[in-house]
């Protein structure tokens, strides 16, 4: 197992890398600038700003500078919001993000798995069709139609949640955000449980089981080990999925997290701030991907052994 967790790092660590240089000098590429405003400054003012950002260097000597100063964790200063550096602006963004993405990922596993596991228990069912229905809504209808519709429902019909912000984390501003980022992850995990629990039903040991007579529950027992290996392999593109999905959510809601100063960055050209969420967020999504290749051959050794080189 440690051999292959090293060289799952292995691979993570140049993936990382190629993702910034290429954030890098994609943002240092695209048309305008952090200090291009509707009003434009004085060539001389904005000559010193430049400078003082160190803007006016060669682009291969910035991104240098920039690797030094990421090796000692520091994102640099926000060109946007010029009071503040990257690492105090996520120092309070990060754990709004985190807890929406977390509880996000919770419910769409615990709630998938759940309607998964009720649908392959009768195949032909009125449970299994309505599984397929329900994820279909799910997987086509995007977040930024199912945010409004649940707010217009839950908040402006029924007056029962609140339709935005955040209120230190109250419970009641964060089942819609929550909700609305889980409900697409929820029909996919629902449909690929429902069917690799089908096909692990099918399995050889498992009517070798059925005809000893073993009970029903062990039976499910033993086929959803088999059956959660394709589920757990979606998990690493889940979580890419709601940490996409929440820049659109919390801009929405209005909610202080990464994904709007994501887009405020983006629109105000604020290269450190973009660059900061395009690593943090690459970081999260990797880990993730790690942690779930380690649970893949946890619960399946053939991955293991299967990905050395032979």
């Amino acid at each position: 197992m440690l051999r292959f967790f090293l060289a799952r790092v292995a691979t993570a660590v140049p993936a990382l890398f190629i993702i910034i240089a290429l954030a890098f000098f994609l943002m240092r590429l695209a048309p305008g600038g952090p200090f291009d405003t509707e009003r434009a400054l004085d060539p001389e003012i904005a000559k010193n700003l430049r400078r003082i950002y160190r803007l006016d260097l060669p682009l291969m000597r910035q991104f240098w500078l920039y690797l030094q100063n990421l090796a000692h964790g520091d994102l640099g200063p926000s060109l946007h919001w010029r009071d503040f550096t990257v690492n105090e602006l996520f120092a309070k963004a990060l754990p709004v993000s985190a807890t929406l993405g977390a509880k996000a990922m919770l419910v769409a596993i615990f709630a998938g798995a759940a309607l998964g596991l009720a649908g392959a228990m009768r195949p032909g069912g009125i449970g299994a069709r309505v599984v397929d229905g329900a994820a279909i809504f799910g997987i086509i209808l995007p977040v930024f139609v199912v945010a409004p519709l649940l707010q217009l429902g839950f908040g402006l019909t029924l007056h029962a949640l609140p339709v935005g912000g955040w209120n230190d984390g109250a419970w009641q501003n964060q089942v819609l955000p929550v909700t609305t980022l889980a409900l697409p992850q929820i029909a996919i995990v629902a449909r690929l449980m429902q069917a690799a629990l089908r096909d692990a039903l099918a399995m050889p040991h498992i009517r070798t089981l059925r005809a000893f007579g073993m009970p029903r529950y062990h039976i499910y027992i033993h086929a959803l080990r088999a059956a959660f290996a394709p589920v757990v392999s979606y998990l690493g593109l889940a979580a890419a999925n709601v940490l996409t999905g929440s820049v659109v959510v919390e801009t929405i809601f209005g909610i202080p997290g990464m994904g709007r100063y994501f887009v405020d960055g983006a629109l105000g050209r604020d290269y450190t701030l973009v660059m900061g969420t395009v690593i943090v967020v690459a970081a999260a999504v990797l880990l993730f991907n790690l942690i779930v290749d380690l649970i893949l051959a946890w619960l399946d050794p053939r991955v293991r052994y299967e990905s050395r080189p032979r």
